[in-house]
């Protein structure tokens, strides 16, 4: 006799899904914590370009540091099309802050007061561009996540470096 006691007259048992939790906002669903998390990149990024100074840039790095803890917590708990959503957003995060700090580093650090005043200007420019590019990347990349977020639908490849 089968272990599983299933006969073409008897169903197996349904498991219960957990329902979704409503209200505030509807950020606590799963496609309004992907949007939330898109909105919290397109917000970092958008401040480090307003704000490119200390101590104004804190604002920045603040948002940077929400949207991060935000979509690391919920990583793995929404559904399959959501996980992509929070998987592209933290790398889209990740690179972008990594790019802009290794570039704002390498011009500080080589630009001191003995280099000459034409390679320091450069390297500035070279940090400037690379903010700029990094920043229409991350944004192009964040608005069309946050288009394909509210139509419930993945991202094709979350682990890309491109949409």
């Amino acid at each position: 006799m089968p272990s599983d006691n299933v006969t073409p007259f008897r169903r197996p048992p349904k498991r219960p899904v957990a329902p979704q939790q409503s209200g505030g906002l509807g950020f606590k669903t799963h496609r309004g914590k992907a949007v939330l998390a898109h909105l919290l990149t397109l917000a970092a990024y958008v401040l480090s370009i307003v704000f490119p100074l200390p101590p104004l840039s804190y604002i920045a790095l603040a948002a940077a540091v929400a949207a991060v803890l935000f979509v690391y917590s919920n990583r793995n708990e929404g559904t399959p099309w959501s996980n992509t959503h929070h998987e592209h957003a933290l790398r889209t995060l990740v690179i972008g802050n990594v790019i802009i700090t290794l570039a704002d580093v390498l011009a500080m650090v080589v630009a001191s007061p003995l280099t000459p005043g034409g390679i320091q200007t450069s390297l500035l420019m070279f940090a400037f561009w690379t903010r700029v590019v990094v920043v229409i990347w991350a944004l192009l990349r964040a608005l069309v996540a946050l288009v394909l977020a509210t139509m419930r639908k993945p991202v094709p490849h979350p682990r890309g470096w491109f949409i």
